[in-house]
C-alpha cells in the first residue's frame, strides 16, 4: 500500500492558529465610510439694513464624524415669516473654515405693513443634498425700514467734531454713527490728540423723548486726525420676546480733516517792572494751562506811537511766563504785549498792553 500523506496541522492545531491568521495586519475594527455631512453652523448672525438682511457665519472644517471637509460646501439659506414654514431664499458655496456672508434682499411684501418676526437658518449639505441639521436660528423683522439720514455734515471744533443731519419727522430710537480713522494720525501735541485713535468705532445718539436731535458732538475725536463718518437711523421693536433692530441704509460718507487750528488762551495779568540795576525791563504774566502749549511771544512798541508791535523775543517761543528786555533804552517809554503759541503753531491774540520806562542814568 502507498503510504497516506500526513497533514502538517492536526485539527486542534489548525483551529488554534485561526485567530492569528484572521487578525494578522489589522490595527482596528473596520469603520463605515463617512457620509461627509458638514457639522451644523452654530454662530449664525443677522442684521437688517434697509431692505436687506445680512447673514454671517463661520463654515465648519469637519464633518459630523470628524472627517476633514475638502472642497467648497453648499449652504441652503432658509427664511420663515411668523409661523409660516421655512422656505429657501438662496444657495451658495463656501470653503471649509471660511467666514461666510449672504445677503437676502427682501421682497416688497416684506418691506411694508406691520412688522412680523423673520427667522433665518442655514443648512450645509453634502454632495447628495443631505444635511446634519439646521444652524442656530436668528431673528429680524419685516416691515418698513427707517428713512436714511440726509444732509449729513461735520464741523471741527476745539472740543470735538460737531455732526449734523436733517432731523426725522417720524419718531424713532437712535442714530448710529460709524467713525473710521483714515490713514495714520498726524504728529501733534494737542490734548485731543494725546491717545491713539481707534481705527473704527461705533457711536450711538439716543433720541430725546422720541425726537431726533439732528446732531451730536463727538468729543472723543482727536484733533490732527482724518476721519470718515457714516450715519444710520435705527428703530427697535419687540416681537415674540425678541428685541429686533432695523437700521436705515447708511448715509453718504463724509471725510473730516480735524486739523488743530485753535489758538491757546490769551495770556493775562501782564506786569512790567523797570530793573535799573539790570538795565532791563522785566515782564511776567499768568501761565496758560493748555497741554499743547509751546510757549509765548513778547511784543514791544514805543508808547504813544502808531507803530505796530514788533516781536522782541527769540525765534523759539519763551517757555516760561516771564521775559527780560535788556534792549530797552533809558528814557523811552515802551508798551509791551504777550501772545501764546501752541505746538501746531497756532498763536493767540496779544494780551492787553502794559507800559514801562527805564529811568535815565
Amino acid at each position: 500500500m502507498r503510504p497516506r500523506a500526513r497533514s502538517l496541522f492536526s485539527g486542534c492545531t489548525l483551529f488554534a492558529f485561526l485567530p492569528l491568521l484572521v487578525s494578522c495586519g489589522l490595527e482596528s475594527p473596520p469603520r463605515a465610510p463617512s457620509l461627509y455631512l458638514p457639522q451644523p453652523v452654530t454662530d449664525l448672525s443677522a442684521s437688517r439694513i434697509g431692505n436687506d438682511v445680512h447673514l454671517h457665519w463661520t463654515m465648519p472644517k469637519r464633518s459630523t464624524d470628524r472627517v476633514k471637509l475638502e472642497g467648497r460646501q453648499e449652504a441652503v439659506i432658509c427664511r420663515s415669516l411668523a409661523e409660516a414654514p421655512c422656505e429657501s431664499v438662496g444657495k451658495a458655496e463656501y470653503a471649509p473654515g471660511a467666514a461666510a456672508d449672504f445677503n437676502d434682499h427682501l421682497p416688497a411684501n416684506l418691506t411694508s405693513g406691520e412688522p412680523q418676526l423673520l427667522t433665518y437658518t442655514v443648512d450645509l449639505t453634502n454632495k447628495r443634498g443631505h444635511a446634519a441639521g439646521p444652524s442656530n436660528p436668528v431673528f429680524t423683522a419685516s416691515g418698513p425700514a427707517p428713512a436714511p439720514i440726509a444732509y449729513f455734515a461735520a464741523t471741527v471744533r476745539a472740543d470735538g467734531i460737531l455732526l449734523r443731519w436733517q432731523p426725522a419727522s417720524a419718531p424713532g430710537n437712535l442714530v448710529r454713527l460709524e467713525r473710521v480713522l483714515e490713514g495714520p494720525p498726524k504728529p501733534s501735541s494737542s490734548p485731543m490728540a494725546g491717545a491713539p485713535a481707534p481705527t473704527q468705532q461705533i457711536l450711538e445718539t439716543d433720541y430725546d423723548a422720541g425726537k431726533d436731535p439732528g446732531g451730536t458732538l463727538d468729543k472723543d475725536a482727536a484733533l490732527d486726525h482724518v476721519y470718515r463718518y457714516t450715519a444710520q437711523r435705527v428703530a427697535a421693536t419687540g416681537l415674540d420676546g425678541h428685541i429686533i433692530q432695523i437700521a436705515s441704509t447708511p448715509s453718504e460718507a463724509i471725510v473730516v480733516n480735524a486739523r488743530d487750528t485753535f489758538p491757546p488762551t490769551v495770556p493775562s495779568d501782564l506786569v512790567a517792572v523797570a530793573n535799573a540795576e539790570g538795565h532791563s525791563i522785566d515782564l511776567s504774566w499768568s501761565p496758560d494751562t493748555e497741554e499743547d502749549l509751546a510757549g509765548y511771544i513778547v511784543y514791544r512798541r514805543e508808547a504813544g506811537s502808531s507803530a505796530a508791535p514788533v516781536r522782541i523775543s527769540p525765534a523759539q517761543p519763551v517757555t516760561g511766563p516771564a521775559f527780560s528786555d535788556p534792549t530797552a533804552r533809558p528814557g523811552v517809554r515802551y508798551a509791551y504785549s504777550v501772545s501764546a503759541v501752541d505746538k501746531d503753531h497756532n498763536e493767540s491774540a496779544r494780551s492787553g498792553e502794559v507800559e514801562e520806562m527805564l529811568p535815565n542814568s
